[in-house]
């Protein structure tokens, strides 16, 4: 993650969704599945 990345998201949680991996800000409250997830047939 560069810095500029970091300075636009924060921390960043990556979380295991048992069909691939989030990767999502860690404040931004969202559990569900959007459009970056890649493991979701969007």
């Amino acid at each position: 993650m560069s810095e500029q990345d970091y300075n636009q998201y924060g921390d960043i949680a990556i979380k295991d969704t048992g069909f691939g991996f989030k990767v999502a800000p860690e404040n931004s409250g969202d559990d569900s599945c959007g459009g970056g997830c890649s493991g979701c047939g969007h």
